[in-house]
């Protein structure tokens, strides 16, 4: 009975939490797989309390649930790299965990089942490295709490949950552990419920929102234009006080000096050089600034100096690779990525149209 009571209060508290997101007009096309991943949710703690015989049925009603380990990756990646495609290898891999997944389902062969396991171990370890690889260079606040406390314990607690369906379908079941589960299932989502209903009920659509899409006709010139207008306007919104002028006019003048090129800079680092408080820099980067994550303001200033030194005549025997790792880069990649982003072409090929041969 408890279990069922326990079941029942958190498969409600599920469907609540995915009223309240669908509600989110704005974000509905944005949110197709963390609703997916809720649904997944509801059905697997709905499952043992339904008793249908046909096989049919019963694979129809587990496949949202053999989904939530890929859900999970792609929504994190959705909500830290807004800006970057989910890797086609990635699609490639919750393929081939969900086909093993389904196989093991159907008793293909008794090797499946152990074979599942450990991949949906990886996929949900992927998304929880996604969230923690971000934490430190995301600028909004509300995204940054939504991880900490919401989706890295729901994430953790899934590796558990993986865990123990494993450790128990070759041991018996202890007494008393379904209605534990029922009992933390039923807590993480009374905890997702109260955080999105009354503690942060923009948390979602302001993690989720992002940057005004450009139209069709705009170059990348008219971008980088239309993003400094955009970064104007919101610091004519939002007028500064004393210390975050002073903050502005220091951190404008460590990044027209050369501040971005260092390798690795963190914005807890750049704070310390500025002698300010972290918080308050990210704030001001943020809110007054426009910018949602770090790496995608220092890119700001780094592709711009890229792109001069790459139409300089008189820098045309540099590699590539050695202005990327002038201007702050680890590696070809990630400028390369950046870059594209920005002017919609590699590198090489901004190269090869600036400087004819």
């Amino acid at each position: 009975m408890s279990y069922s009571f326990f079941t029942g209060a958190a498969c409600s508290l599920l469907l609540l939490a995915a009223a309240r997101i669908g509600i989110g007009h704005q974000q509905r096309a944005r949110n197709p797989w963390l609703l997916m991943l809720i649904f997944g949710a509801f059905l697997y703690l709905l499952r043992p309390l339904l008793n249908d015989q046909d096989s049919l049925i019963d694979l129809l009603i587990d496949l949202p649930t053999l989904l939530i380990p890929g859900a999970f990756w792609v929504f994190t990646h959705q909500l830290c790299r807004e800006k970057d495609p989910f890797p086609r290898w990635g699609w490639g891999l919750i393929a081939l965990e969900l086909a093993i997944d389904l196989a093991s389902q159907l008793h293909l062969h008794p090797y499946l089942y152990p074979l599942a396991q450990p991949f949906k171990l990886g996929l949900i370890g992927a998304g929880l490295v996604t969230l923690l690889q971000q934490l430190q260079s995301d600028l909004v606040a509300e995204r940054r709490q939504l991880r900490l406390a919401l989706l890295i314990a729901i994430g953790s607690y899934m590796v558990i949950v993986v865990c123990a369906e494993f450790l128990f379908s070759y041991f018996p079941i202890p007494a008393g552990i379904p209605t534990l589960h029922a009992v933390m299932a039923s807590t993480l989502a009374f905890a997702a419920c109260l955080w999105l209903l009354a503690l942060s009920p923009r948390a979602l659509e302001e993690s989720l929102s992002s940057l005004s899409e450009p139209s069709p006709g705009d170059t990348p010139e008219s971008k980088t234009d239309n993003t400094q207008q955009a970064v104007a306007t919101t610091i004519e919104r939002q007028p500064l006080d004393q210390e975050q002028r002073q903050l502005l006019e220091n951190l404008q003048h460590h990044m027209q000096h050369g501040g971005y090129r260092r390798t690795g800079l963190t914005i807890r680092e750049l704070a310390e050089e500025l002698g300010s408080r972290e918080h308050i820099l990210r704030a001001l980067i943020n809110k007054h600034l426009g910018f949602r994550n770090f790496n995608e303001y220092l890119n700001q200033f780094r592709i711009d100096e890229a792109s001069r030194r790459l139409a300089d005549p008189n820098q045309a025997h540099l590699p590539v690779l050695t202005i990327a790792l002038d201007i702050g880069y680890r590696s070809l990649s990630p400028f390369n990525a950046a870059f594209k982003r920005r002017h919609e072409q590699t590198p090489t090929e901004f190269r090869r149209e600036r400087l004819p041969s």
